[in-house]
């Protein structure tokens, strides 16, 4: 079906642009303020920014699975495919630096999934997760790349099961467990079981370990087993959360990239039940209490920032 309002004519430059700056959105979210600038600089500005989202949004719902199917810019073109080529660099951008690709199983944005392992071991893959498997007589070792996993182990005394992430090493003989890899750290939460975490902790169904990344410091508290990977059925529980970390979450179910404005908002601690699957009422339940406010700029690109500033504005 074609489009009844064609897009109009706009300047190879405006079209550049805002390729880059869908790249430098992501790469630097502080930048916000500056591209805000550009973009309401000229009418030419904003209709090249709506075209390069449409086209970027339209292939992203068709995720590349090998390198040779990656699309490649080639601008000696009209500037309608001149937008579609500066977004497809940004596709392939995301895909050069993201692992996922590359692992023996992954999820995209929005999607789980489910995997049983040769050992009878099920395992739930959050969206945009990634995990390498080894299994082999000697061993059963998962190494999570990136992203959130829900392991069902099943029991075998002689060959313990672990899993790695970055300097972390979760080793168990058969439980219920959920690993999440974050940007500043790892949380480690036990829904059933008994869970070694290197060498130094030993949780028990009902307990949470959080260890910053930076510091390498590890931080054990309560959680009810219930939930543990609510995620799953579609909810998740944050208690004492940055608003960064529940961001950092709901953006998995995001298509494109949710803005932060203001770093003292992003610090800000909440405590809620937020639905995964529905990522603007999530950020609107999260933002609203303490004075925050969402905005869409186009359907690759959510920003949050204060409601006084944007009055101000």
């Amino acid at each position: 079906m074609h489009d009844a309002h064609p897009p109009r004519n706009v300047s190879a430059k405006s079209l550049e642009d805002a390729g880059q700056w869908l790249l430098d959105l992501q790469a630097s979210p502080e930048r916000f303020d500056e591209f805000d600038r550009w973009l309401h600089a000229s009418d030419d500005h904003f209709e090249a920014w709506a075209q390069v989202s449409r086209v970027l949004h339209a292939l992203e719902q068709l995720p590349p699975t090998t390198q040779q199917q990656w699309p490649r810019p080639a601008r000696r073109r009209l500037p309608l495919l001149a937008a579609a080529c500066i977004s497809a660099l940004a596709v392939c951008a995301a895909l050069v630096f993201n692992p996922g690709w590359r692992a023996d199983y992954s999820t995209a944005t929005a999607e789980t999934r489910e995997v049983t392992l040769s050992d009878g071991s099920r395992l739930t893959l959050a969206p945009r997760s990634a995990i390498n498997v080894s299994i082999d007589g000697a061993q059963r070792e998962v190494t999570l790349v990136r992203g959130e996993v829900f392991f069902d182990v099943v029991h075998d005394a002689q060959k313990p099961f672990e899993v790695r992430s970055n300097d972390a090493v979760i080793r168990v003989l058969g439980t219920a467990f959920d690993v999440a890899r974050a940007e500043n750290g790892l949380a480690v939460e036990v829904r059933d079981g008994t869970v070694g975490v290197n060498k130094q902790y030993r949780l028990t169904a009902g307990q949470r370990l959080w260890i910053d990344r930076q510091s390498g410091v590890g931080t054990q508290s309560s959680v009810a087993p219930t939930e543990v990977a609510g995620w799953i059925n579609g909810t998740q529980f944050f208690e004492n959360a940055s608003v960064a970390q529940v961001v950092e979450q709901l953006d998995r179910y995001q298509r494109g990239w949710i803005v932060i404005k203001d770093p003292a908002l992003a610090n800000k601690r909440v405590t809620g039940l937020y639905d995964m699957r529905d990522t603007r009422r999530a950020l609107q339940a999260l933002v609203a209490p303490i004075g925050g406010e969402v905005s869409a700029y186009s359907p690759l690109l959510i920003v949050i920032g204060n409601t006084t500033s944007a009055t101000e504005k």
